[in-house]
């Protein structure tokens, strides 16, 4: 990675068989990179860390809300993969958990 102008250069083959491309062209590149897991996604906004640990706020009703310890697998922009501690299709608070938090564990 340059320092200055925080570009990386890296050789990429390309199929340009109707020439658009030329040389010494600049571009973006996404790198896309699949993983044969299926994991929970949530948005980045509901984890919360504390005493290094991450945790989520987990809804069950009005009357019963959960502080649960997640285990992180990655972090890709706004949305994080959970590698363990949450199930498919429980419901959690993905904006203000830190504050619902904040209440429940004084």
């Amino acid at each position: 990675m340059d320092p200055e102008t925080k570009a990386m250069k890296f050789r990429v083959r390309i199929p340009n068989s109707n020439y658009q491309l030329k040389p010494d062209m600049n571009c973006t590149v996404t790198v896309k990179y699949n993983e044969n897991k299926q994991l929970i996604s949530v948005p980045s906004d509901a984890i919360i860390f504390d005493k290094s640990k991450t945790w989520v706020m987990i809804f069950k009703d009005k009357f019963s809300i959960e502080t649960r310890e997640v285990e992180v697998y990655r972090h890709i922009g706004n949305t994080t993969y959970i590698a363990s501690g949450l199930q498919p299709n429980e419901k959690i608070f993905s904006k203000n958990g830190l504050l619902i938090y904040n209440a429940q564990n004084e």
